[in-house]
């Protein structure tokens, strides 16, 4: 038995070659006599053992695809989702720059009607700079000397009075509110005609001074310019009293004023050129008649002040 190991060992290659030869010749025979039979067994037999092959093929190639082309269609939803993205943002821009322009037009339609309302000339500007405090004592205006912006000119809004030019450069002009503390103003209560003096507070709105003791003043009264000292005209709204103080003892009595112009949150404004054409016509404009031009003179009766300045003179 050993031997015949030995020997097939030895002649290993034609021991296997003449094994494939019989096996292949049986199978042929087999096939000749037994076609259908053995052509089923052996494609039974390739189908069993390849099959598990070809269904797990079958299932990546197919999962692979429906990975592949979620990938394909989730990339083009994104990039749809981006442009849509893009342009909602840029319809966006459009609408706040249109609602922009209509807040804009609005006001600017303000100060043209109030222009048109006056006979008095008027120069429309823009508020280019407010001063760095909470409260905006000053703001600087796009207008200068080269369009004839001068100092001690009334700047007003559609609302009532705003300040009065206090510095000039070529090409700007700064304006002192009327609720800067060492600014004045001559005002008049509308209801009784009482005239006091209306300076600006170390806080928020304005004070009403040097108004007679006895005066019939009231909260809700309405403060407008009394034309007195020549640098504002009579009848600008100046603001409303709030609260009226009687401190025993003193010779006036005081009250709040909230201006009548929201003065943090103003963009355009007008400055008051002249009267002169009025004068000469002898129309008097929106705001009253029989102020004059020259400045230094007293704003009111017993005040003491110097027009427009706040000090003592």
């Amino acid at each position: 038995m050993s031997a015949l190991l030995r020997l097939l060992a030895r002649y290993r290659r034609a021991t296997i070659l003449t094994t494939t030869l019989v096996v292949s010749f049986l199978l042929m025979t087999l096939q000749v006599r037994h076609e259908t039979a053995v052509v089923s067994f052996t494609r039974q037999v390739l189908l069993f053992t390849v099959s598990p092959f070809i269904k797990f093929t079958a299932v990546t190639v197919q999962g692979v695809t429906g990975i592949w082309r979620d990938y394909v269609d989730l990339r083009g939803l994104q990039e749809k989702n981006k442009g849509l993205q893009r342009e909602t943002a840029t319809q966006k821009r459009r609408i706040d720059q249109l609602e922009e322009q209509a807040l804009e037009t609005q006001r600017l339609q303000a100060l043209l009607a109030m222009r048109q309302a006056s006979r008095a000339e008027f120069l429309t500007a823009r508020v280019v700079g407010k001063d760095a405090t909470n409260w905006f004592k000053t703001i600087l205006l796009d207008r200068g000397s080269l369009e004839g912006v001068r100092r001690n000119q009334p700047v007003l809004a559609p609302d009532g009075l705003v300040g009065r030019v206090v510095e000039v450069t070529p090409t700007s002009a700064k304006v002192q509110l009327l609720t800067d503390p060492v600014n004045a103003v001559g005002g008049l209560i509308q209801r009784t005609r009482v005239t006091g003096i209306v300076s600006g507070n170390l806080g928020a709105g304005a004070r009403v001074r040097y108004l007679p003791l006895m005066a019939d003043v009231v909260v809700g009264d309405q403060v407008v310019t009394s034309g007195m000292g020549g640098v504002f005209p009579k009848g600008i709204p100046i603001g409303r009293i709030t609260a009226v103080e009687r401190r025993s003892g003193a010779l006036f009595q005081e009250a709040s004023l909230q201006p009548a112009v929201d003065l943090s949150r103003l963009e355009e404004v007008l400055i008051l050129m002249t009267l002169e054409a009025n004068a000469s016509s002898g129309a008097g404009t929106s705001f009253g008649t029989g102020a004059s031009r020259e400045a230094g003179t007293s704003l009111g009766a017993g005040a003491g002040f110097e027009a427009g300045t706040g000090r003592r003179p």
